[in-house]
């Protein structure tokens, strides 16, 4: 089967790029494939963070860099040169309004010349993580376009019932490599980290925004660091904000020492070797849809706390994965952290990761494009 992605792919930078990516080697076994990304994805003028590349990833062999989100004689030529491949299946990543009439200009074109390709729409967000006054709008304008979604969490995907009641849509997790064997080993990178065997690593990963709760968790383990050095708080991500505040809780409470903080981008290799030398990931949210994160936990067996937010909890099993406690709750935030530590769940809850990965499969995943691509 011919099938074309059209979304970023690296060196294009974030959880988007690299999930295309992932398709296209995981489908290229079976198919021919091919990638539509971007020239260009956000306007400098609109992007918060430093860098929209990876300087350590190259263009992808796979991929044509052709599409210029605000520029629409490039959206003509991106859907002739769609057509003019004659898929079979064309799938379309969606994270963001911006691209509503970008993507949907392109998709109007491929329905109207070849009506008998099936479009299947792949929504990582169906809302923004931070809202607009046209999102809805857009929204709408780019959902009209397809009648096939998978979405990555059941909270995705009643939002999406809210703009698109009829729809066929199917559920699948952001997949992972199963059987994935890391190179590092924990005690190894925990020398290089500066960390003793003794150390009780806590992981908050992501892009640093106010709605991920950064603020929540940092209250929450003020009392468990005084009364023990041996915990340590690593923040890895790039900062799409001022940090005045979180500073000053760390300041406030004097536990500078215990901190790690990286405030940039982490690469691939980084976020594995983060995770491999961590305990415990900790993602208070305020709100989300779902996270990748989560799904990179699964990947690296690392135990999670998340908050009842979104679509998290639907990646974490209560007491045996993990712990889910409701948003803004930092009491219970901070003993469900000591419960983890003090009674020892560690080895019980990677044993469980373990053994119940198939649901993060890259072959589950694609089984379920299969089934849209199949459905009528």
């Amino acid at each position: 089967m011919k099938i074309v992605l059209v979304g970023p792919a690296p060196p294009l930078r974030g959880g988007i790029s690299e999930h295309t990516k992932g398709l296209y080697e995981n489908l290229i076994i079976n198919h021919q494939v091919k990638i539509f990304s971007f020239s260009v994805q956000y306007p400098k003028i609109f992007f918060p963070g430093k860098s929209q590349y990876d300087d350590n990833n190259k263009s992808f062999h796979g991929a044509k860099y052709i599409i210029n989100s605000i520029n629409p004689l490039s959206w003509s030529k991106s859907a002739s040169k769609i057509i003019k491949s004659k898929p079979d299946l064309v799938i379309f990543n969606y994270w963001h309004p911006f691209f509503s009439i970008c993507l949907s200009n392109i998709a109007k074109k491929i329905k109207y010349q070849l009506p008998f390709v099936k479009l299947i729409s792949i929504c990582h967000n169906i809302k923004p993580h931070e809202t607009g006054i046209l999102d809805s709008y857009l929204t709408k304008f780019y959902l009209k376009n397809f009648n096939f979604f998978l979405l990555m969490s059941k909270h995705v995907e009643k939002q999406l019932y809210h703009y698109k009641k009829n729809n066929k849509s199917i559920v699948r997790f952001l997949p992972i490599l199963k059987n994935y064997k890391s190179k590092f080993k924990k005690n190894n990178l925990r020398n290089k980290y500066g960390l003793s065997e003794k150390s009780k690593v806590i992981l908050f990963f992501g892009l640093i925004r106010p709605y991920k709760g950064l603020d929540n968790l940092l209250h929450s383990i003020k009392t468990i660091f005084k009364k023990d050095n041996n915990f340590k708080l690593i923040i890895a991500g790039e900062a799409y904000q001022k940090l005045n505040s979180y500073k000053s809780i760390i300041d406030k409470n004097k536990f500078s020492n215990q901190i790690i903080w990286y405030n940039h981008f982490i690469s691939n290799e980084d976020i594995e070797k983060l995770m491999i030398v961590s305990d415990l990931l900790v993602l208070p949210y305020k709100s989300a849809s779902q996270s990748g994160v989560l799904s990179q936990s699964w990947q690296f067996n690392l135990p999670s706390i998340v908050t009842n937010v979104g679509g998290l909890s639907e990646q974490v099993i209560h007491g045996r994965s993990g712990f889910i406690v409701e948003p803004n709750d930092i009491k219970e935030l901070e003993r469900k952290i000591s419960v983890f530590f003090n009674d020892k769940l560690s080895d019980d809850m990677i044993n469980y990761i373990k053994s119940n990965k198939n649901k993060y499969d890259w072959s589950y995943y694609l089984d379920g494009i299969m089934k849209l691509y199949e459905s009528t």
